[in-house]
């Protein structure tokens, strides 16, 4: 059994990683000089190379790395046997990669991990773990340092128990929801002390799972060097993404050095919007931009409605106070943003 002790380090956590799928090992080191321009850490994914040569391609590298070789029966392309992936994970130990990634069904065969930080995971590319906390606690107790849990998102709901997740863990944790209804966590996981890193990608739609985002988004849309849970969140739900208005959103929001960030969660139409929204007061959300396909319904949720918006029979903002949703109707685009700018996070 593993057993080293694993508290968060100061330097040690919401790190901007960018996960690599290149070819061959060549093709590798120039994406990892080209990405350590920009991440705090690259991950490299072994198993979906072609052609590799560790030891030249951990060779003077230009920041530290995550080592994957993931196991087709958690979502990997790993072809050859288990044993021989598993040397791959014992080679780069050896090598002395910074973190080496391990599902959690394996870890027991890792006997040694020298100077490595040994990331014990979980992924599931069909659904969210029904009991995150309870996968979190069996994961911590392999002994090792990092706890990762995946899953994939089918509505925003899904991104409540990864933040909350985050919120209760007390070692280095990285937690995402996949698809496109999880890039909240993506984004918000840095907010918390506990979380390690999150995953981009080097080139906006490339990556290696499903609603990765660039790092360059990350990083000038979304803020992501600068997040804490002193950042003011602000969700922008609809049915579907609409990359121009998220950009426009956080670029508006965070004017005059502001803390604050825009992020959205994905509501598919076949889904109650109301029962979302009345979910979302549990994800630190101040207020919610909401969509013309559910301004009509949204008020089924409300505990208030603003005289315009009684008026208008719709909702196009709503806002938490003190655990109340109160929504409101505003013509204005720019009445709308001044509004959502003087939100601050509760004391």
């Amino acid at each position: 059994m593993l057993n080293r002790p694993s508290s968060i380090r100061p330097a040690e956590r919401g790190l901007i990683a960018v996960a690599l799928n290149e070819p061959t090992t060549e093709h590798a080191r120039a994406a990892l000089h080209q990405a350590a321009s920009v991440a705090d850490v690259v991950e490299l994914r072994l198993d979906l190379m072609d052609e590799l040569d560790l030891p030249r391609l951990l060779a003077g590298r230009p920041c530290p790395v995550v080592v994957t070789c993931r196991a087709v029966r958690e979502g990997g392309r790993w072809h050859g046997s288990e044993e021989a992936r598993l040397d791959v994970l014992r080679q780069a130990i050896d090598l002395g990669a910074e973190y080496v990634d391990v599902e959690a069904d394996a870890i027991h065969a890792i006997r040694e991990r020298g100077q490595s930080r040994l990331i014990a995971s979980s992924h599931d590319f069909s659904a969210m773990p029904a009991d995150l906390p309870g996968l979190w606690q069996r994961l911590a107790a392999s002994g090792a340092d990092v706890v990762k849990i995946v899953g994939m998102a089918g509505d925003a709901r899904d991104t409540i128990p990864v933040l909350q997740m985050l919120e209760a863990a007390d070692r280095p944790t990285i937690a995402i929801a996949m698809g496109p209804a999880g890039l909240a966590t993506r984004v918000l996981a840095l907010r918390y002390v506990s979380c390690l890193l999150t995953f981009c990608a080097l080139e906006s739609g490339g990556g290696t799972a499903p609603g990765q985002i660039g790092v360059s988004e990350m990083l000038a849309v979304y803020g992501g060097r600068t997040l804490s849970q002193a950042t003011t969140v602000v969700g922008l739900l609809g049915p579907e993404l609409d990359d121009a208005a998220i950009r426009q959103w956080n670029l508006g929001l965070r004017a005059q050095g502001k803390d604050r960030v825009a992020v959205p969660f994905v509501v598919p139409e076949s889904v109650s919007a109301p029962d979302v929204v009345s979910a979302l007061v549990a994800a630190d959300v101040r207020a919610l931009v909401i969509a013309p396909a559910f301004q009509e319904v949204v008020g089924q949720a409300l505990d208030e409605l603003e005289t315009a918006a009684c008026r208008r029979g719709r909702v196009n903002v709503v806002e938490v106070h003190d655990g109340r949703l109160i929504g409101g109707w505003i013509d204005d685009e720019a009445e709308l943003a001044a509004r959502l700018d003087a939100l601050t996070v509760p004391a």
